[in-house]
């Protein structure tokens, strides 16, 4: 009866320490969003990625410590100077996200970041790049829907590569603004859905509406 009584208390202590775990994950992760959503210079957002990549170590069965990270290191990116400087950050999120796929498996959300940093790269030399870059990220941006066809982020994501494109080779936008407008509905219906993870990507909503916007 006593060695039964231990191993119940063993085993409350252990999923009470996980929960503790977990709670201390989440709230950490909520911290360095809200430091995300008020980034906006490159240090800024490598100090956050620092951060993400920081918990990511502490909990390698997570994978959006690091998605999160490879997200700020790609608007890192986007906002710096100098294609060299760009490259250096771009590389890093795919170095992030081919370790998140490698731990965690890969899926859709992985998956379009990786094209995000991808197109980043691309976007840094478009002339030296386009021809030999645009069909890997818009193949990329395909398996993200391959995994998920109603992600929107990798639909809004793929619509403005597709708007590159339709400029780079002066062709019209009806492409780019059909996938943008869907986007808008894909956003539409996740915001209908009651997600738990409280942690899930939601971003990307403002970027479907503005492009939608310059369609009109």
């Amino acid at each position: 009866m006593k060695k039964y009584i231990l191993t119940i208390a063993i085993s409350f202590i252990g999923l009470m320490n996980l929960m503790a775990n977990d709670s201390a994950y989440v709230e950490a992760m909520k911290t360095q969003l809200e430091q995300f959503d008020q980034a906006k210079s490159p240090e800024e957002f490598q100090k956050v990625a620092n951060a993400f990549s920081r918990i990511g170590e502490m909990n390698s069965n997570e994978w959006l410590p690091k998605y999160y990270a490879a997200f700020a290191l790609t608007n890192a990116g986007f906002r710096t100077e100098g294609i060299k400087e760009k490259d250096a950050f771009f590389k890093q999120a795919q170095d992030l996200i081919d370790k998140a796929i490698s731990e965690n498996g890969e899926n859709s959300e992985l998956v379009a970041m990786k094209g995000y940093a991808l197109m980043g790269e691309l976007a840094a030399d478009p002339a030296g790049r386009g021809q030999h870059m645009s069909g890997l990220v818009m193949s990329t941006f395909g398996k993200a829907l391959s995994y998920d066809s109603e992600n929107p982020r990798a639909m809004i994501l793929m619509a403005q590569m597709e708007q590159g494109t339709a400029k780079f080779f002066g062709t019209g936008p009806e492409k780019a603004c059909g996938m943008a407008k869907q986007s808008l509905q894909l956003f539409e219906l996740e915001a209908s859905y009651v997600n738990e993870n409280p942690l899930a990507p939601k971003w990307g909503k403002d970027i479907a509406e503005k492009m939608t916007q310059q369609c009109q």
